[in-house]
């Protein structure tokens, strides 16, 4: 069993997990501004050094993230999977930080990502058994100093995917990336749940919690409730 994750969401992240969740090849390009040229070179790599033509699975991180990257990575996963004939699955690229700041140690967790215009955006979840996260607060967008008096209140580890992301406001951090395996971890917890009985969403439509940033004259549009466009 091999599967190919796919997470656009503070850069990309690209790699290929085997069997017991090794990460057969991986591959992280931080520019965020560049998905077409990067994506399918990127996929080619990974497949290649992890000596598969196709994988059995893909897992794409469903954002919050900037539209366009996030549109890429997913329209990408889902491209792949009908090509190749292979399942696509969806997991949150916030819980999937979470998760990985829980390996590191946190018992709560702030995961966030550059949201732009000054703001990012946030989760807090606390680890649930060894492969997957609780979502306390579900991901919102907020100002820097928002959260920071926020996480002066109720204190939890910061899990962000660079040292540089608002250091003044934010401070310390964990750094954590959207890592394969983690990836494949929380596809496979919340795949054994919903087996199990439970209601939850493994599908990859995109976490658009604001509207692109496209300008009618002089201002940007303004934010949006909920995913408009669904």
């Amino acid at each position: 069993m091999t599967t190919l994750t796919i997470d656009t969401s503070a850069g990309i992240s690209i790699g290929v997990v085997g069997e017991n969740f090794e990460v057969l090849a991986a591959r992280h390009e931080t520019d965020s501004r560049h998905h077409a040229e990067h994506l399918t070179p990127m996929v080619a790599e990974v497949l290649k050094e992890a000596g598969i033509s196709r994988p059995d699975l893909i897992v794409a991180g469903t954002g919050p993230a900037a539209f366009t990257g996030l549109r890429a990575g997913l329209m990408t996963a889902r491209a792949l999977g009908r090509g190749w004939g292979v399942p696509v699955e969806g997991v949150s690229s916030l819980e999937v930080l979470a998760l990985a700041a829980a390996d590191a140690g946190a018992q709560e967790v702030v995961s966030v990502i550059d949201a732009r215009r000054k703001e990012v955006y946030a989760l807090r979840a606390r680890p649930m058994g060894a492969d997957d996260v609780a979502v306390i607060t579900e991901a919102r967008v907020l100002k820097p100093a928002a959260l920071a008096e926020e996480l002066a209140k109720e204190p939890a580890v910061l899990a962000a995917p660079s040292e540089d992301l608002y250091p003044d406001e934010l401070g310390e951090r964990t750094v954590v990336h959207a890592d394969p395996a983690v990836m494949v971890r929380l596809a496979a917890s919340r795949k054994a749940r919903v087996e199990a009985g439970e209601d939850l969403d493994l599908g990859t439509e995109p976490q658009y919690l604001r509207r692109p940033d496209v300008h009618g004259g002089a201002h940007a549009q303004p934010k949006a409730e909920g995913n408009p466009y669904q």
